[in-house]
């Protein structure tokens, strides 16, 4: 039997001529078919931060009429994932837990993949070259996301020195970034249900002309400033939790980027390592 095409092969195939915006907006009806079947070409232009005509005009790239018609095609994948088929049905029977890891181990390729083929490099270059190069760099990230922000900080503080994170434990993030100035540089990382404390802290580091850069889904409910360095990653599951994995595998990516940067990183880096196998050698 043929294998059935998903919604994300069916954008594949018709994505040659999209523009970079364009591309965005079908990796977001790729990962948020709920929505795309559901709200209107306003509800939808709202929340992603654009015009109606770039809906509209998306769905004639895509090859159909308007929106009512990729609507009804984001309503028909929506229902196909929610109905499993015969073969499924019976992999789920006869051993469901390994089908369970299956699921999430091609749907973690697929976020990889994803992440790398619409992945900016002029954006991770520049963001890589500004954190390696700014007097004070902070990492910021609430909920979820702060993990992600606290690798960063740990990593980039064997590189360099004046690193914060933010917020620090038993603080507030006003402590780290009250008194960064425009030679300084912040990563935000927030992704999916962006807390309101990512668009203060944006809105509060613009005032402070402090240059910044978010790491992001392609599901972007904040508003950006001018200038600010964009980077995806796709965070889509089929499990009730979003994957972090391609998430993880961009802030890697920054982070070797930004070490080709700054003067003599490696030789700290083995320092660092040198010190952690002798401290660890101690015996008391």
């Amino acid at each position: 039997m043929t294998k059935q095409k998903t919604i994300h092969d069916w954008i594949a195939a018709r994505a040659k001529g999209l523009t970079a915006g364009e591309l965005r907006l079908s990796a977001h009806l790729g990962e948020h078919l709920d929505l795309w079947a559901y709200e209107s070409a306003a509800q939808l232009a709202d929340r992603l931060g654009v015009h109606r005509s770039s809906i509209v005009r998306l769905a004639q790239k895509l090859g159909l009429s308007g929106f009512p018609e990729l609507q009804e095609t984001a309503r028909n994948a929506l229902l196909k994932s929610f109905t499993p088929s015969p073969e499924l049905y019976l992999k789920f029977s006869v051993n469901s837990h390994a089908d369970v890891v299956e699921g999430i181990y091609q749907r973690e390729l697929m976020n990889l993949r994803q992440t790398y083929e619409s992945l900016d490099i002029i954006e991770l270059d520049a963001t890589a070259k500004a954190i390696a190069c700014a007097e004070r760099v902070v990492l910021f990230g609430r909920r979820f996301s702060y993990p992600i922000a606290l690798y960063l900080s740990l990593a980039l503080k064997t590189m360099r020195d004046n690193v914060r994170l933010a917020p620090d434990p038993g603080g507030s993030a006003v402590d780290a970034l009250f008194d960064l100035e425009p030679q300084d540089f912040a990563l935000i990382v927030s992704m999916r249900r962006h807390s309101p404390e990512v668009q203060r802290a944006i809105d509060f580091l613009s005032k402070l002309r402090v240059p910044q850069a978010l790491l992001t889904d392609v599901s972007i409910k904040v508003n950006l400033k001018k200038g600010m360095h964009i980077l995806y990653a796709y965070v889509g599951s089929n499990s009730l939790l979003d994957s972090y994995t391609a998430l993880t595998s961009v802030s890697h990516t920054l982070l070797s980027l930004t070490s080709n940067y700054i003067e003599g990183s490696r030789k700290r880096l083995e320092a660092a390592e040198s010190a952690w196998n002798k401290f660890n050698r101690f015996e008391l």
